[in-house]
């Protein structure tokens, strides 16, 4: 596997982690009402900042640039529908951070609206995922050359998610090591 792909493929596992988490907290609020709500501000600020400054913007001005460039008419549609996931992404992140918030405040009905959108939000980052994994880093494969992979791979391999670089003075640590703890999930989950 191509080093840019296998960049891609760590940070799609922590952000799949992240998904996940979302997911069982989302569950348990359904049925609680209650949340580690730590941990979900520790994720609101991790998929503001990460995806949305790191992640997207190297596959999108990097890797979905060299493609569009090299067949525009076999990668256009799904990348078109990538970056516009990417944009709409921004605003889901939006509502999740002001569903926490008002959870935060104790506001009525809160509980039930961030389980909703918790729930959305997993859902969403797990199938774009998919999609990007399945449809177009193989298209990649087959339409880039090889001097377009080499300037991929260097992009790439500058910046790293500060879940899975490991890097144990970063802010996200505590996430981390959430994640790493989440072999398996809670029975009846």
């Amino acid at each position: 596997m191509r080093p840019s792909l296998r960049v891609l493929a760590a940070e799609h596992l922590a952000l799949r982690a992240v998904a996940r988490i979302v997911a069982i907290e989302a569950e348990i609020l359904r049925r609680d009402g209650r949340a580690d709500i730590d941990l979900l501000q520790n994720i609101a600020a991790y998929i503001a900042e990460f995806p949305n400054r790191i992640h997207h913007p190297k596959e999108e001005d990097v890797l979905f640039r060299r493609m569009r460039a090299r067949a525009p008419q076999r990668c256009g549609a799904i990348l078109d529908h990538l970056l516009a996931e990417h944009v709409s992404e921004s605003a889901s992140i939006a509502v999740f951070l002001a569903a926490l918030a008002d959870f935060r405040a104790g506001l009525a009905d809160a509980a039930t609206n961030l389980a909703r959108v918790a729930a959305s939000y997993a859902k969403y980052l797990d199938r774009h995922i998919e999609t990007e994994n399945t449809l177009a880093f193989p298209l990649a494969e087959e339409v880039l050359h090889e001097t377009d992979w080499d300037a991929i791979d260097a992009a790439f391999l500058s910046n790293a998610d500060p879940l899975v670089s490991g890097d144990e003075s970063s802010r996200f640590r505590d996430l981390h090591r959430h994640i790493m703890a989440l072999g398996a999930l809670p029975p009846g989950l």
